[in-house]
Parts: structure tokens; sequence; C-alpha cells
């Protein structure tokens, strides 16, 4: 059956085309099956007679790392003139197959069955779909010829879904008489650049029109494994809309025609954000919108891949340009493409409204306080996180404090906010990091473009502002070991990194949203919804008493485990001075361990310094137009 279906769908296709299809690229893809996971797909390839190599998709814009649709790839034939041809992977790389082209024959007809994953993989090759919805991510579901550059490739596209499904992405959708959906046309690098979210459950959020760009379109559209997810709060478009008002202002023009935030509600796929010129695809637990502690957690999300528009599909650096997806990515400047959007992701909000001054400062706190009792600082610098991006998405959890991740992200937060307060200080309040962002990313708007860049031009435009060694400021942040620039760029917003026994409220909702239970800062581990630890700090109590990532907690001082129980432990210890007495599990062994902790609970807050000025607030104040 599924062979005469394929068939079928292939002569379908050989009689649509013929020859005479306009584009370089006729892609039709089969998605009513996706509640199995299956997804069938017919593309017809303008070709010349002759040995071809054709390609996968790998390196993929905005998930730095080689992440191409290899295991999910179920079934492929390849055919001219009705003719089914041989073709043979390339040994050296996995991502290229060769074909030749039969004298006469001007299109290859080639089908895919995909089988979408149920877990693992990073980004668009992890899980996509559940029973009730799906994001389509075209970089899965498509090849091309070695060497070209997808932006010259024209392409027609249409997608099926399952019926009374809606579908939504950034390119216009045409519905066919044949109950499938076609796409505008465009260049394959924008369709790759266009995911399409659909599902039963949606509902489409028109953000009301924004100073300097009121006639713009802006839209969120939500997907969702049920109805009552789609519930959102009365003020939702208002203070998103605000956020949209706000990021106009930051940049002074706009690099895309309309945007739309995909927003997807379900605990069955992936969890992430992926940026795009006129989207982003933005992934969260279902109950994202109705548990209120997320939702700040959404607001940082949103604003972060809204930000990239500007700064990562406009201003991209060089070594992050792949045009047919196999050049491999140069990493290095993901400290300004990723670092420099998690700082505004995380600055926008405030200035819309969406998160409260003094959340984001706990914010800060939980961030400084990670790098406060990091060893992994001690051997590696910030900037190696970014060239080696690409091996450390996929790292474990454990030994992440010792290792580093990509932290590229959350501590160049703190290399920008060290850049800003030099600008304010520098120009005697007359400057800020806006002005820079006005300046390295202004342009002619109104549609999606690309301007590459180097370090050179960051350093360049920033002494444009106000002359100064940038170069030094910000290499102190990514050469140096230890994280003695990061809290001092704290401390020159005039805050510092304190501790004491009350919660973090930003932590306790990360804790809640990952299921996990953190204890880092005083006893020295973390522990997940299994009670098994994540991850211990190399120079703490319970690494020091001989735990390590991988132990189960079976009991403490001979009381079940659970996190209330280790919390009164801890507290009882700072009064009574005893060792913990912790029950593990190891493999097939059992063992107590005791653990010397006496100081209590230990939380990260920042506080302010006395007498010098606060330029932290200054930065988080939002802009009149």
């Amino acid at each position: 059956m599924r062979m005469a279906y394929r068939l079928g769908a292939l002569a379908a296709l050989a009689i649509v085309c013929g020859g005479a299809c306009g584009a370089d690229l006729s892609v039709r893809l089969d998605a009513r099956e996706i509640a199995r996971k299956h997804i069938h797909t017919d593309l017809s390839l303008a070709v010349k007679p002759g040995p071809l190599t054709l390609v996968f998709p790998k390196w993929i814009p905005g998930e730095h790392g080689p992440t191409g649709p290899l295991n999910t790839l179920i079934g492929m034939t390849i055919r001219a003139g009705g003719q089914e041809l041989t073709w043979q992977r390339d040994p050296r790389e996995m991502f290229a197959v060769t074909v030749n082209v039969p004298a006469g024959a001007t299109r290859l007809e080639i089908a895919l069955d995909t089988g979408l994953p149920t877990e693992g993989g990073e980004f668009t090759a992890g899980p996509t779909s559940s029973a009730q919805l799906a994001v389509i991510s075209w970089n899965q579901f498509v090849l091309l010829p070695k060497g070209r550059d997808a932006a010259s490739l024209s392409t027609e596209a249409s997608l099926r879904a399952p019926p009374e499904w809606q579908l939504r992405s950034a390119l216009g959708l045409t519905p066919q008489a044949d109950g499938s959906v076609r796409l505008e046309d465009a260049n394959l690098a924008r369709l790759i650049d266009s995911p399409v979210q659909m599902g039963r459950f949606t509902k489409l959020v028109e953000l009301p029109g924004s100073a300097p760009f009121p006639e713009l379109r802006h839209a969120i559209s939500l997907a969702a494994d049920s109805e009552e997810a789609l519930a959102v709060p009365d003020d939702f478009a208002a203070s998103y809309g605000r956020l949209v008002a706000q990021a106009g202002m930051l940049f002074g023009t706009r690099m895309y025609r309309h945007y739309t935030w995909l927003l997807t509600l379900s605990d069955h796929v992936a969890h992430f954000g992926l940026e795009h010129h006129e989207s982003s695809d933005d992934r969260v637990d279902e109950n994202s919108l109705s548990d209120v502690p997320l939702r700040e957690g959404v607001a940082e999300l949103l604003a972060h891949e809204y930000v990239h528009s500007w700064n990562g599909k406009y201003r991209r650096p060089a070594g992050l340009l792949s045009p047919d997806y196999q050049q491999p990515m140069d990493g290095s400047l993901l400290w300004s493409y990723e670092g420099m959007t998690q700082f505004w992701g995380t600055v926008l909000p405030v200035r819309a409204g969406l998160v409260p001054p003094e959340n984001y400062r706990e914010m800060l706190a939980s961030v400084a306080g990670f790098y406060d009792i990091q060893t992994g600082t001690r051997w590696r610098p910030l900037a190696d996180t970014a060239v080696a991006a690409q091996i450390l998405y996929d790292a474990p959890a454990a030994w992440s404090v010792s290792r580093r991740d990509v932290d590229f992200y959350e501590a160049s937060e703190f290399l920008w906010l060290n850049v800003d307060g030099e600008l304010r200080t520098r120009s005697g309040g007359k400057a800020s990091l806006d002005d820079y962002v006005r300046r390295f990313y202004a342009g002619a708007g109104g549609a999606p473009a690309l301007k590459p860049y180097v370090e050179a031009d960051i350093y360049a435009t920033l002494a444009s502002v106000v002359p100064a060694d940038w170069r030094t400021i910000i290499r102190r942040h990514l050469d140096s070991l230890g994280p003695q620039a990061l809290l001092g760029a704290l401390k020159g917003s005039g805050w510092q990194l304190s501790y004491s026994p009350e919660k973090n409220s930003y932590l306790e909702a990360q804790q809640k949203r990952r299921k996990m239970t953190n204890r880092l800062w005083s006893i020295g581990l973390q522990v997940d919804d299994k009670d098994t630890v994540i991850e211990t700090v190399e120079d703490r109590a319970a690494a020091r008493a001989g735990i390590g990532p991988g132990m189960k907690l079976l009991a403490v001082n001979g009381r079940k485990y659970s996190a209330d129980v280790l919390d009164a432990a801890i507290v009882a210890a700072q009064g009574n001075k005893k060792p913990i007495d912790l029950l593990t599990e190891n493999g097939d062994y059992f063992r107590v361990i005791s653990v010397a902790y006496a100081d209590g609970p230990r939380w990260p807050h920042v506080k302010r310094i006395e007498g010098q000025p606060d330029l932290l607030s200054e930065t988080l104040k939002a802009r009149a137009n």
C-alpha cells in the first residue's frame, strides 16, 4: 500500500512538472500522517545530464552546528523520466549523495519519507510534533545541488496537513483544490527561513500598531495541544505591542515586511527558540501561558528571537554564512550574535512592562551567582565556549559547572552590560548601548536583508559613538579566566552580588519549569525530578564528601529524600553543626555519605552599591517615542 502510494505520488508529480515547472525546485509535502510521525515529500529539481552531487542541509542558520536530517530519513528514491536512478553516499561526507543524470533528463523526481523523532536531537532535529500540532522546518525535507547558493534556487512549495488543521507561516498561504496549501513563491533560503506551524487548536493574536512603524503587521500565532492552553491574559496583545514599540525605538528600523511569532505550546516537542527574518519558531511547555510564573520566561524567549531579526538575521557574522548549508560555521562571534541578543532579550521585556525590574534583577543575580561558583571559568575562557558551540550544545547536563557550556549567552549579557556602562560613563551620560545599536543595525528596512560583519566592525562602530579601546574592554571578558570581569561589570552598573537565606524568585520559577532542585550555592548540588544528582560544584561540600552526577538520593538523615527534607536538614545543620547523612544509590551500590555543611540556606541576589550611580536602572527604563 505504501509503495503504491509513493509511486502514484511520483507519477502525479511527473505529470504536474513534466519539465514545465517554473521553479528550480518544487516541494510537495504530505503531513496527513503526522500523528504517527510520518511525512512524505516529493521534490522535483531542475538538472542537467551528467554526474550530480545532492546535499541535505547541514549547517542551519541559528542552530550553530551540523544538525541536518540524516537520522530521520527512512526512504529515498530518485528518478528521471520515470527511470529509477542509483545513488551513492559520499563516504567522507554523510550529507552528500551522488547520482548520474541520464542524457535528455531535465528534472529529477525525488521521493523522501521521513520518520519524525520522538526524542533526542537539537533544534529542528528534535521532536517537532504531537497528535495535535507540528512545526514544519523545510530544511528537514529538501535536497539541493552541492555548491549552489540556496538563495539562487527558486521554489514552489505546498503542504498538505491533517483535516481541519490550521496553518501559519511568514510566507503567504493559499488553499488549493486538492486540499493542500501553497506557499508564497520564494527562493530556497527564504523557504527554509519560513517554517510552517500547524495544529488542531490554534489562535492568532494580532498586536496593535506601534510607532515608529504603525503600519507593519505583528502577530503571535499560538498552537497548543489543548484548547484550554490557548487562553491568554486580557493584556496579552497590548503587552507585546509595547515590546514591538520598544524594539522599534531601539533599532530605528525594521528589517521585515511583517513579523509573526510561531508560539507552540506542547509538552511533546523539543523546547527552544529559533530565529528567522520574518518569524520565529518558539516552543514551550503547554501550560506556559496559563501558569503565571512561566509567562516571564515566554516573554524573554519571544523578545530574544525577535531581536534576532536584526541581530543574527540582518547583521550576521561573516563566519556564520553557509550559502549551501554545507560550509562549516565559525562561531567565534556568538558573543555578539547570541550574547547581545540575550542582553536585549531580557532588557526589552522590562522596558515593555512584561517583566518587573525587581524580577530582572533576580535573574541577573542568578546568572552572576552561577558564574561566581562555576569552576569551568578557571580553565575555559568565554571565547572558547563560542568557538566550541557545535560540540557544547549537545553536551550532557552532568559536569556543566566544571566544563562550561554555551556560556556566550548568559555570560555575554554582562559583557554588554559592561559596554553599556562604559558608554554612559565615558560620555557623561550622553550615550549608551542604544546608540551603538542604532548605528550598527541601520539599514533601508522594509524587507529581509543580510549584511555580514567581522569583529573589527564592532569596535569601529563603538568608537564612532564614544572613542575608547573597545577591543581591550571586550576581550577582557572573552579571554580572561575566572568571574572577575563579569562581576566587575555588575559592580560598574551600580549593583553587586550578595547572598542570603531568602530564596531567589527567578531560580524558584526555573526549578519549577525544569522540575529540579537547585542547591548549588549551599550544599553544592542539583537534583532532578527522579531524585538523581544532575550536577555538583567541585569545591563545595557535596562534591568534597564524594557525591557526583548520576547518584540517586534515597534518604536524608534517615528520612526518605525530598527537596523539603533536604532543606530542613540544611537548616538543622546550621544550628547543630552535625554532618548531613545522605543515603545514595550508585548503580548497584548503596552508601551513606556524610556531608559536612553548616552554613545554612544560601541564595544569590543583587544589592545597590551606596554612593555609586545606578546605571542598571537607566538601562531598564522604557524609551519614549
